[in-house]
């Protein structure tokens, strides 16, 4: 009996979260909104495509590399990772001028999903002017830890 009323309450608590998860939408302090009229949307200072077609072509014609951020709505790791390295002054620099800039919700873009070979979120894909991948970065990162790795990739 005891188990039972202990497992009633854990669901309670999982089910009002995730309630409370749906209805702020997003959590602290990140911003996402979809940019209208147009396949992309604003996550904090940043611009990405939200298809991946047009961002590839977006980079082969400018000659930069391509930077996948495949985000759920539902990670805790991504709003912090948004909330944290998506607001740092180099970051934002460093992305916006060095590369093609696309995001993935991989609750909504299955196909993408699988292409992607995604098993969880964050992920961060960098890939060449051709779409051929250069690095995976799995998780978190911090704000160095980001910047460092974006620097190996674009001198």
């Amino acid at each position: 009996m005891k188990k039972w009323i202990y497992l009633s309450i854990v669901l309670f608590v999982l089910f009002a979260g995730c309630l409370n998860a749906e209805s702020t939408g997003t959590a602290g302090n990140t911003s996402v909104e979809k940019v209208p009229g147009a396949n992309k949307i604003n996550i904090q200072n940043l611009s990405f495509f939200t298809e991946v077609e047009p961002g590839l072509l977006d980079a082969k014609s400018q000659g930069k590399p391509v930077f996948v951020y495949a985000r759920s709505k539902y990670c805790g790791a991504c709003k912090k990772f948004e909330a944290e390295t998506f607001t740092n002054s180099s970051v934002i620099d460093k992305l916006n001028k060095d590369f093609i800039l696309i995001s993935i919700d991989v609750d909504e873009q299955k196909t993408e999903t699988r292409n992607f070979r995604l098993r969880a979120t964050p992920t961060e894909i960098f890939l060449d002017p051709n779409g051929t991948e250069i690095k995976r970065l799995l998780g978190y990162r911090t704000n160095q830890t980001f910047l460092d790795e974006i620097n190996k990739i674009v001198i």
